[in-house]
Order: C-alpha cells, then structure tokens, then sequence
C-alpha cells in the first residue's frame, strides 16, 4: 500500500528522543519529519537535555521540527530565540498536551490546557509572531474540556500563519482514550484556512489509507504510538530490519547513557512498554525479568526473532 501524503512522526516523551530518531530514520524510513518532545523552561532556563536532544549534531540522519510547549509568552519566546541560535528555522507549538499537571499548572495552563484560555493564546501567539525569521506549526486537540473550544483558537493562528495544523480529535480530558470526535474534526478541517494534518490512532496502514479516504482535504497524518510499537509499520517487508533497529538503540543509548549498565538495562526494557506489544508473551516476560545486559540482549533477540518469524 502506497501512502501518497506527508508522513510525521509525534513526539512521545521517555521514547522519540534522538537515539530513536535516529535509529529509525536509518533503518526504515518513510518519515518526512520527526517531531522532537517537547522542550520546556526550568528555572529560567530552557532544559538542557531538551536542547541536547534537538543538537544538529545528534540528528545528522532524520529532519526534526523542535517541539515548545505552550506556556507563558516569555518562556515561549526564550526558547525560540535558543532554537534560532541553534539554526532552527521552524518550531512546532504544543496546544495538545493533556497530562494534567502540565496541562493545568499556573493561571491560564499549558498545553492542552491553555486552549480554555483564548486570550492566552492570543498573547502566546503575538509574541511568537515578533521573533524575527521563525516559522511555526501548532499541534493542538480541539478542545481541554468542550470539543468545540477550537473555533475560539483558529482565528488567532492568523496571528502566527501556520505551515500546518495537527489535530488530535480528542479533547484533554479524554487523555488518550474514549470517542473518535471525528465530526468536530471534519468541522475544523471545513474552517481551517491552512493545512490540516490528522493525529490520533494510527497503528495500522490501513487506518492511514482509511482516514485519508475519509479526509480527503487532509495534508497529511502524524504517527506516534503506532510508529513505537511497530518502527516497520509504514513499510511491513522491511520488519526483518527490527534486529538492526533494536541493536542500534542499544548502542545509541550505551554511547549516551552515563549511569552504566544498571541504567542502560533499565532505559532498553523501558522501550518495552509499547515496543512489539503483540510478540509472544513468555518472551515478552523474560525481557521484562532480565536482571542483567547479557540476559536482556538474549531475551530481546529471542524475542525480536520469533516475530519475525511469524508475520
């Protein structure tokens, strides 16, 4: 099946970092652009593993949009000035968050959490409109508590004349589960004036195929955990690559990693909670029990081979 629209991997924090970035854009591909996660300001400083991340140095192989999180205009506004340093010409802006503690943290909230606060957005967007030579993308659900909170949040974007918009047709309150709202999105998607991306249980080609077929105006998708359970899932006859993919985080994450093995092992089963969720169980179990690096190494391509061997 040929997918003919524009391809981006979403960001999830604790997985999409650059190792994996990386790691799949060498080895499957497919990809037009990877989503970096979120960066944010801590103590008044942008993170330093969140600019480390998206270091040119550490992304030689994949195009990477960075990520800020929707958040005061001054934080904003301080990071997209550290990303211009870094050569970044475009940024995306999260209004899609829904974890509560980032989505309801201060006045006007962050994230997801902010599109409650029209005027806040109003405010984010003017100041992120003045920094000179960026441009912007904004991935946002239609609303935190009301799926019909983005017809408030549209007619600001002329403030910032976004490349693209990514919606996830939820509202923050859903997390990640519950109801498709795909008629509010079918809404949006009428309104919008700039392109739409669609973002939001993907996990099999053919939901792509299917929600282009229904979307037709769409100007491409976003993949997350669909792309982290199965890095192969845009081209199912390179699975045989999987033990390459799995070999290369592993290496990535021992160059990067500095608390040794102990770390390491940890980070790796960690991959586990989405990575191949329908690989034989027992196997599965021993990865997930594997109290040292030469069990796990053992486990994983026990496991990674049987499933191959089975699709």
């Amino acid at each position: 099946m040929i997918i003919d629209t524009e391809l981006f991997a979403a960001p999830l924090q604790g997985f999409t970092d650059c190792v994996w970035r990386e790691a799949h854009a060498m080895t499957f591909g497919d990809i037009d652009a990877y989503v970096a996660p979120f960066m944010r300001v801590e103590h008044g400083e942008p993170r330093r593993r969140d600019l480390a991340d998206i270091d040119p140095e550490h992304c030689r192989h994949h195009t990477v949009i960075p990520q800020i999180l929707a958040c005061r205009p001054l934080d904003a506004v301080l990071m997209a000035e550290r990303l211009k340093a870094l050569r970044y010409s475009r940024v995306d802006i999260n209004l899609g968050c829904p974890f509560k503690p980032i989505a309801l943290k201060g006045i006007n909230g962050q994230g997801c959490g902010m599109l409650r606060h029209p005027e806040a957005v109003r405010q984010l967007f003017t100041a992120l409109a003045a920094v000179d030579g960026m441009s912007y993308s904004v991935k946002m659900r239609l609303g935190w508590d009301d799926a019909s909170q983005w017809r408030d949040i549209l007619p600001l974007m002329e403030l910032l004349r976004p490349t693209h918009i990514t919606v996830h047709p939820r509202i923050g309150l859903q997390q990640y589960g519950g109801e498709l709202l795909t008629e509010q999105f079918g809404a949006l998607l009428a309104a919008s004036p700039y392109p739409i991306n669609y973002n939001g249980d993907l996990t099999e080609l053919q939901h792509i195929d299917d929600t282009l077929r229904r979307f037709p105006k769409l100007a491409g998708v976003m993949i997350g955990r669909g792309l982290v359970a199965h890095p192969h899932m845009l081209c199912p006859d390179r699975a045989d690559r999987l033990l390459d993919f799995h070999q290369m985080l592993f290496d990535g994450y021992r160059e990067r990693l500095t608390g040794g093995d102990h770390q390491l092992l940890r980070r790796m089963q960690a991959l586990w909670e989405y990575f191949l969720p329908d690989a034989g169980h027992r196997l599965r179990k021993a990865i997930k029990k594997a109290n040292s690096l030469a069990h796990y190494e053992q486990a994983s391509q026990d496991c990674i081979t049987d499933y191959i061997s089975k699709i």
